[in-house]
């Protein structure tokens, strides 16, 4: 049987008028380089092996806030997540609480993202029950303070 794994690229559908937040955070606060900035997209490096391009739209055609709080999160490894929980708080993104110990937070543009240390053992998270409780649930944001999920 053919095997897949995840590879080192993704692309998001953002809001045009979220292109300036996105720029400052993913560069000032997370520490990707931007390799390649434009009109239409950007295309950013993340922890020097992965790659993610954020493609500009006009209203309407990528998801909104609330569309994202009812997509997936992707996963961030930090070295020290304290210390990086404490940036990307300060930068004002939408924090949302999850009954889990990791800092869940929507980053401008809308993505979710979950925040995890680089030597923290999630096996606890593989192969369980963990998440079905959100099943049929999206998180609620209201002005940027910490929110909780609804059904």
């Amino acid at each position: 049987m053919a095997k897949v794994i995840f590879g080192n690229h993704s692309a998001i559908r953002v809001p045009r008028a979220e292109k300036d937040r996105i720029r400052r955070f993913y560069r000032d606060v997370l520490g990707c380089e931007i390799i390649r900035e434009g009109d239409q997209k950007d295309d950013f490096r993340m922890g020097g092996t992965f790659y993610i391009a954020f493609m500009y739209e006009d209203e309407g055609a990528a998801l909104d806030e609330s569309g994202f709080l009812k997509s997936i999160y992707l996963e961030l490894k930090a070295d020290n997540v304290e210390e990086m929980r404490r940036e990307i708080v300060a930068f004002g993104v939408r924090v949302l609480e999850v009954p889990d110990p990791h800092l869940y937070f929507q980053a401008p543009g809308g993505q979710v993202w979950r925040l995890v240390g680089t030597s923290e053992d999630l096996s606890r998270y593989e192969g369980t029950e963990h998440g079905e409780q959100f099943v049929g649930s999206s998180f609620e944001v209201s002005g940027g303070r910490q929110t909780t999920p609804r059904g």
